[in-house]
This record gives structure tokens, sequence and C-alpha cells, in this order.
């Protein structure tokens, strides 16, 4: 059983260095991701559609529990403000703990979502969240893990903002598709 678990662990490992040189590019684009125990959530845009990554399956109740209680103190820090946000819930664990908390804010769940990730999956993913609306918020925040080591991950969560922009000041005047 370790060997099979140290096998699936060395496959993560290799797709998260794959990934690495796109989120160079991503962060480019639209800033680093942020940490979400410093956070204040300020600079959050009046409506926000909040995105959280968590899993299907039980693994560490941690996992997906430090998310959830990310969003939850996400989605007061905006109350707080003044600020709307609702809620796309990506795995069922997630789904679970934010129907307790937020069933009026939960705009569209995704469950079985398979793993590993990859480019596909997440074209799909985006897709389902376009068409549940997402274009209609001023940002979209994404809320997940980040792995640190195989006992510790951090919270992290990324902004996304529309682009916008015309001639000189197009964003993706760099890139060549």
């Amino acid at each position: 059983m370790k060997m099979v678990s140290a096998a699936k662990l060395k496959g993560d490992e290799g797709r998260r260095m794959t990934a690495i040189s796109f989120n160079n590019w991503a962060d480019a684009l639209n800033g680093p991701p942020q940490l979400v125990e410093d956070a204040t959530f300020e600079e959050l845009p009046q409506r926000s559609l909040i995105v959280t990554l968590q899993s299907d399956k039980g693994l560490c109740g941690g996992i997906n529990s430090f998310i959830t209680k990310s969003v939850k103190n996400c989605v007061a820090a905006l109350q707080k403000q003044g600020k709307e946000a609702d809620i796309a819930v990506i795995g069922d664990k997630g789904r679970g703990q934010l129907r307790r908390a937020y069933p009026e804010l939960i705009q569209v769940s995704m469950t079985e979502v398979m793993s590993p990730g990859n480019f596909t999956l997440a074209s799909a993913l985006a897709s389902e969240l376009i068409a549940a609306g997402a274009g209609d918020y001023d940002a979209v925040v994404l809320m997940y893990n980040s792995f640190k080591n195989a006992a510790t991950y951090t919270q992290m969560y990324k902004v996304i903002k529309p682009f916008s922009g015309e001639g000189e000041d197009e964003p993706l005047l760099a890139y060549e598709f």
C-alpha cells in the first residue's frame, strides 16, 4: 500500500512541476496567488464569485475543512465591507460543508470531478462556470490548497478579473496564440 501511495505522490509532484511554467504565465496576467490567512479581501471588487476547489472523497478532514473555513471568513469579510459574494463549489465535501452555512449563496456545485487535473478538465470546469453566470461578476476568486509537502498545505486565493482594454492597453498584446 505504501508503494502505491508513493507512486501516486510521485506522479502528482511530476504534474505539479510541469504546471509551474503555466502558473508563471497566469501570474503575469492576474497577479500571484495570496495567502488566505493574512487576507483582508479589501482588494476584491463589489461583486465576486468565490470558487472553491475541494475533493469528492474523504481525504484528511482538514484539507477540505480549511478551505471551507477560508470561504466563510471571506464571505464574512466581504459582507462586513458591504460587498456581495456568491459561491461555486467544486467537490462534494465542500458542497456538504458550505450548504449548511450558506445555502442561499451557492450558485453552482460540481461533483465527481476527475483527478488528476489537466487542461481538458480545467477547460470543462471553466465552461461550466461561464454557463452558470461567472461572466456577470466583477471578479472570480479561486480558493484552493497549495501543496507544501506531504503533510502540509497552505490555503491560497487568486483573483481573476475580466480582461479589458484596447490598442496598447490590450492585456494579451505580448502573447501570441
